[in-house]
């Protein structure tokens, strides 16, 4: 008997085989006594995706077709999919890998219990020192998954968000092109949780939030894990930095203002304290923030300080700063507010800066504060200068380093009254406000900095972190 799948690109292909497994289906299964399967070519379709589509070799098609150049495919071309993948027993049942940045093949191969060579084979790795963060493998599980029924009004996002999985897995599990691709009735995989029921170990409790996350806001990392365990991450392609204190692992991270509202993965995994590792995902979902627009006109006398060159050198200099990570917290509660005048512009607000030479795109990094030259700037929190002086755009300038990659920055002052390497408390005067570098009038500049992000300051004036 041989069972015939026709497979698109846009994944309409797993009807046929539903007819015949019923309601439950083993997401990427092999059949226990292996059945042929043929697959007919569509357009587009290379001998190499349509092998990583089975878990099987571009070798193992092409002897079993007879084909001498894998590189000539014909439009509805008949082939016959060799089952039971290298080195991997008949009944096996497979599940997808999310890459995270360190990971090696090897250690991939050691957590799932395979031979490299076989995992290399399942999945046409050429090169195994070449793993892209955010690529994928797939890997044995004795996870069954299930699938789903499209009813009228269901979307990829909401299916998505019902199951607990990144948005982009769902696509990726389903081949679809986007996340508007669905049809009532449209049968579609759920690939099989990372985690179902209590958390593996390492982990012993895992707390992400607050959820969902507006644009421009902060979001906080708990992990409880076992003795000795250690936790590294990532979110949306940037490295989390975790500290540790009471036994619990925080990371802190921000979501950049100008990012589209969606769902992103979190990717985490743990090392136990005889090296075995554990991935676990989760799904951030962004929420629009709202923000206005605003223009801001200059006149000739600023013209220059608008120039790409002296806002790129800044930018660098600024950012070199909060890269660093200090594992050690110095606040303590919420932060204060420096000044307790009005805000005249918000975080995150959308902006058009135009001066008689230059114009352009951006959005305000930070909270403006009302304020008359002379005004005292008061430390929110506790921590430790480590800039204060001019620069050509901020005017006078201060950053104070919190701890945990917290950054704090004021710009545009009349008066610097700290030195870098200072420590100061809550409440304690750095400086006075001003007008200096870009600026049309007297106020502060309140920059907030978390994981290298600017977020919105105020969430932490009314939000406890960690």
């Amino acid at each position: 008997m041989v069972t015939r799948f026709v497979l698109s690109r846009v994944g309409r292909a797993v009807l046929l085989g539903l007819l015949f497994l019923g309601s439950v289906w083993a997401t990427m299964a092999l059949a226990q006594e292996p059945t042929p399967v043929v697959h007919v070519v569509q357009e587009g379709e290379t001998l190499f995706g349509i092998a990583q589509r089975y878990g099987t070799t571009v070798e193992a098609i092409a002897a079993a077709n007879g084909i001498t150049d894998v590189n000539q495919l014909a439009v509805g071309q008949e082939l016959v999919i060799p089952v039971g993948g290298p080195e991997v027993a008949p009944g096996t049942r497979y599940t997808t890998y999310y890459i995270v940045p360190s990971d090696t093949l090897a250690g991939v191969a050691r957590r799932f219990d395979i031979t490299l060579t076989a995992l290399a084979e399942l999945n046409g790795v050429v090169n195994p020192a070449l793993l892209p963060a955010g690529g994928q493998l797939r890997v044995p599980s004795q996870t069954v998954g299930r699938v789903h029924r499209v009813a009228a009004g269901e979307t990829a996002i909401g299916l998505a968000l019902r199951y607990d999985m990144p948005l982009w897995a769902f696509l990726s599990a389903n081949r679809l092109d986007s996340a508007t691709a669905l049809l009532p009735g449209q049968w579609v995989q759920v690939p099989p949780p990372v985690v179902t029921g209590t958390l593996p170990p390492p982990f012993v409790a895992l707390e992400v939030g607050p959820m969902p996350v507006v644009q421009g806001h902060t979001v906080r990392v708990k992990a409880e894990l076992t003795p000795g365990a250690r936790v590294r991450g990532v979110f949306d392609d940037r490295p989390l930095h975790f500290a540790t204190e009471g036994g619990v692992h925080y990371a802190l991270f921000g979501v950049h203002a100008l990012s589209d509202p969606g769902l992103y993965p979190l990717a985490l995994v743990a090392t136990d304290a005889a090296g075995d590792e554990v991935y676990l995902w989760r799904t951030v979902e962004v929420l629009d923030g709202g923000y206005p627009y605003e223009e801001i006109i200059l006149g000739q006398d600023q013209d220059a300080i608008l120039s790409p060159e002296a806002l790129a050198a800044e930018r660098a200099r600024l950012a070199e700063i909060r890269a660093t990570f200090t594992p050690e917290r110095y606040w303590e509660g919420l932060f204060s507010r420096p000044i307790t005048t009005s805000v005249t512009s918000f975080f995150g607000t959308r902006r058009l800066y135009q001066s008689p030479s230059y114009q352009f795109y951006g959005y305000h990094e930070g909270t403006d504060f009302n304020g008359e030259v002379g005004t005292p700037v008061l430390a929110p929190a506790r921590g430790v200068v480590v800039l204060a002086e001019p620069l050509f755009v901020r005017g006078n300038a201060i950053v104070i380093d919190h701890g945990w990659g917290v950054y704090t920055g004021y710009w545009h002052l009349s008066q610097i009254d700290v030195q870098a390497g200072e420590w100061v408390t809550t409440g304690q005067r750095i400086g006075l406000v001003g007008s200096t570098g870009l600026s049309t009038g007297p106020h502060l500049h309140w920059d907030f900095w978390v994981n290298g992000t600017n977020v919105s300051a105020l969430q932490w004036t009314e939000q406890v972190f960690p």
